[in-house]
């Protein structure tokens, strides 16, 4: 008996260790499908949805590249091969091009039923694509019915690695001059692929700062223990050139409002002070800021410039060797002339922080109060 209930309770832990299992396997369930369905999203797809997005992405930074009297234009075709891509996914690439020269690019494009790019002729095993302007003839033709300036013609592809592959080309409906032509490639084999969409540039800027009231060592006039005399002058300035780098990005869709962060070194030396003074204000100083732009009277295609815009923003200057910084908030304007340079000009306020002490054996009793408001003039600004 004794024997037998022992038996029977080393049994017991089978269905215990089967329902443990099974519970952890349940536990574990959600964590591999949770996995499963977060991919990265900026991952290669094998339907190459992803690569097409990352493709028009880049499409859209070239629109600048293009004529400007390319105004009017319309997509002739754009060959795709059935075996890589559905009717869907093809239909799909033309809408997204035609919506970046639509909206990015500010072109009127324009269609007729003549011009029926994706017409597909089946069987009942296969597909193909056809174009229904099978010459060049026709397609003059119906650029002047439709008095286009241009046509888009491209083809897309998509490589063994799910690399997605657009090349595309604008060229004038009478002559078949080519006047704008590139190449996109996303996927797996490309060397890094565009997470962000930011613009690079470089400036170069002068900046005034109207001193109020300076404290400074006199270099005629001493004390009695021989010490420099103190002068209080106010017809001092400082004049400061610098140099910036800045990363701007577009905060709406149409690219009126930008947002930018900035970095930058300049060098300030003192005017208007007489010959006596014993110091040289030459001041060295690092500032960073950001940035708000609204954009104004804008061309049709923004990437070839605008007429004006305003800007708001803050600015922090920080000096070496002196005690204290300059808090600056900043208003202006600007004005893109040309698709890389732009210029502007502002005003600085600094309600709070505007008094810089000098630090060292030589400047030590040297102290500025600055006026309120200063100005600045940014004479060279360039985008990559």
């Amino acid at each position: 008996m004794i024997s037998g209930s022992a038996n029977r309770a080393g049994f017991l832990p089978a269905p215990i260790m089967g329902m443990c299992l099974a519970l952890c396997l349940a536990m574990c369930a959600p964590s591999a499908s949770a996995a499963a369905s977060s991919p990265d999203p900026f991952a290669p797809s094998s339907t190459g949805l992803r690569q097409i997005a990352e493709i028009m992405g880049r499409l859209s930074k070239t629109m600048g590249d293009i004529p400007p009297n390319i105004d009017r234009i319309a997509l002739s075709q754009i060959k795709v091969d059935p075996k890589e891509f559905s009717p869907g996914i093809s239909r799909y690439i033309q809408a997204q091009i035609e919506e970046v020269f639509r909206k990015e690019g500010r072109k009127t494009v324009v269609t007729s039923p003549e011009l029926r790019t994706f017409r597909v002729v089946a069987t009942d095993s296969t597909f193909k694509f056809s174009n229904t302007l099978p010459s060049m003839e026709d397609l003059w033709k119906l650029g002047d019915k439709l008095r286009v300036d241009g046509y888009i013609e491209g083809s897309c592809s998509k490589s063994a690695d799910n690399d997605v592959i657009l090349n595309l080309k604008v060229f004038r409906h009478r002559t078949g001059e080519i006047v704008w032509s590139n190449s996109f490639v996303a996927g797996p084999n490309e060397k890094k692929p565009d997470i962000w969409n930011l613009d690079w540039s470089a400036s170069a800027n002068v900046t005034r700062f109207p001193i109020q009231e300076g404290i400074v060592p006199s270099a005629v006039a001493s004390d009695s223990l021989g010490r420099p005399k103190l002068d209080t002058l106010s017809n001092l300035a400082l004049t400061m050139y610098g140099i910036e780098g800045t990363v701007s990005e577009a905060v709406t869709p149409d690219k009126f409002l930008l947002f930018s962060v900035s970095l930058g070194y300049g060098f300030a030396n003192g005017t208007g002070g007489p010959d006596s003074l014993a110091v040289n204000f030459n001041i060295q100083m690092v500032n960073f800021g950001i940035e708000m732009l609204g954009i104004f009277f804008r061309k049709s295609n923004p990437d070839l410039g605008y007429w004006l815009g305003t800007y708001v923003g803050y600015k922090e200057f920080v000096p070496f060797n002196n005690r204290g910084h300059l808090s600056t908030l900043t208003v202006g304007y600007k004005s893109r002339v040309s698709r890389h340079f732009t210029l502007g000009g502002g005003i600085l306020f600094m309600p709070l922080n505007n008094k810089l002490k000098g630090l060292g054996a030589d400047e030590e009793n040297r102290f500025l109060t600055l006026e309120p408001v200063a100005y600045e003039l940014t004479y060279l600004h360039y985008t990559f």
